[in-house]
């Protein structure tokens, strides 16, 4: 069935998903091409089957050295979200196993923040029911997690230095884009819990923001290439070798055992060649973004202002608006071809409060009114234009929507 085209559009939403790079594009099809004509399932001895197993380490090793670890260290997936819950999920189940076989130990723990992807946030409440504590490292007014209140969290704990099991901390918030202070998080628990396991996902800092692996000092670390001009479905989760982990894909295998299932090879190498332009052109990129963000807030509507003043990713501009019916502001902006949201992806289309500006301190109204522009490469001053003439018209239309609505329930 043959695809249609829509009619062009300012699209602004490149942290749900920027579009495929045309370069990666052609890399992808170059070696389905090449895979095609071999044939081969990387797991297989023959000559096909080596063609594959060496696209895909080829693709394993290049992630690996792009973001500061070791090639066995890669495990492919299809995205961050599997990657959060594999490396949550996973190492819950199997210190729930252990706890279970020692009844004099105390109770374990998991330390996260209100900030987290709904794969970590919705894994921290399920602990609760394997019989783990969790503690919430609270957040800054400006949407940081707070460095002081978890060293304070974990010297209360100091007591019991094997207690602690996996602390999980992001490194780009979805929503409002605040970058954190994820080096400094992961130093503190790794002095106080030497054994503890730490878990970073980084779906929007990597391609966006300089990432090592070895530098962050984290034990796992979850990524998307979506976000970064590669296709959906293909991601990674970096993961040391001794970090213990129990999968629920039971098959052949493959990926360390944790991923059973015949490999994406074409995908990997897609992963692998996006990831590498977006780390060589980091910096310009980087600089093109910024622009894009500053004539946005230079032409802002007044009634509109930025929810945090602390560091952010290049691509993120979150703004607090006076709505609290977003979706009409949504509509407003689809009818005019803007492209934005009001939330990370995962809950975009949903009406409820962003959880990142609730635990920033904001009140249910005003984190409903929360917008997200989000800039990709192929942005320009004409989709920021196209944005700042839409933005009044979407507010006007949302608090009269408001007043008519408050009017009927009188």
């Amino acid at each position: 069935m043959p695809v249609s085209s829509q009619e062009s559009g300012a699209y602004l939403d490149n942290a749900a998903s920027r579009p495929v790079d045309p370069r990666v594009l052609t890399h992808l099809l170059e070696v389905s091409e090449a895979l095609s004509r071999q044939g081969g399932n990387p797991s297989a001895l023959h000559f096909g089957g080596r063609f594959a197993r060496e696209q895909l380490e080829a693709a394993r090793h290049q992630v690996g050295e792009l973001l500061g670890a070791q090639a066995p260290e890669v495990i492919f997936t299809s995205g961050a979200t599997e990657s959060d819950s594999l490396a949550v999920g996973g190492a819950l189940a199997r210190f729930a196993e252990l706890a279970a076989d020692d009844s004099e130990a105390s109770k374990p723990l998991m330390i996260t923040s209100e900030l987290e992807h709904p794969a970590v946030r919705k894994w921290a409440d399920r602990a609760q029911e394997l019989g783990f504590e969790v503690l919430w490292v609270p957040v800054t007014y400006d949407g940081q997690v707070s460095v002081s209140d978890l060293a304070q969290m974990l010297s209360e704990l100091a007591a019991e230095p094997q207690r602690l099991v996996l602390a999980s901390f992001l490194l780009v918030d979805n929503d409002t884009g605040v970058i954190q202070p994820v080096a400094e998080l992961a130093a503190l628990v790794r002095q106080a819990f030497p054994t503890a396991l730490i878990h970073c996902d980084a779906a929007q800092a990597v391609g966006q923001i300089p990432v090592s692996f070895s530098e962050l000092g984290v034990d796992a670390l979850s990524l998307s290439g979506h976000k970064f001009g590669a296709p959906a479905g293909i991601g990674a989760l970096v993961v040391r070798r001794e970090y213990p982990l129990r999968s629920d894909r039971i098959g052949g295998g493959q990926e360390r055992d944790l991923r059973s299932g015949t490999q994406a090879v074409a995908m990997a190498q897609a992963l692998a060649k996006a990831l590498e332009l977006a780390v060589a052109e980091m910096g310009e990129r980087q600089e093109y973004l910024e622009s894009l963000k500053a004539e946005t807030i230079a032409g802002l509507d007044s009634r509109v202002h930025v929810s945090s003043q602390a560091a952010t990713s290049p691509h993120i501009l979150h703004l607090l608006t006076p709505v609290t019916n977003p979706e009409v502001s949504l509509l407003v902006m689809d009818q005019n071809r803007v492209a934005v949201s009001a939330g990370s992806a995962c809950s975009a289309g949903v009406a409820r409060p962003v959880a990142s500006l609730l635990a920033m301190g904001c009140d249910e109204d005003q984190a409903m009114g929360g917008l997200r522009v989000s800039f990709g490469p192929q942005n320009t001053s004409a989709d920021v234009q196209a944005f700042l003439q839409a933005l009044p018209k979407a507010l006007d239309a949302a608090l009269a929507f408001s007043a008519r609505k408050e009017r009927k329930t009188k």
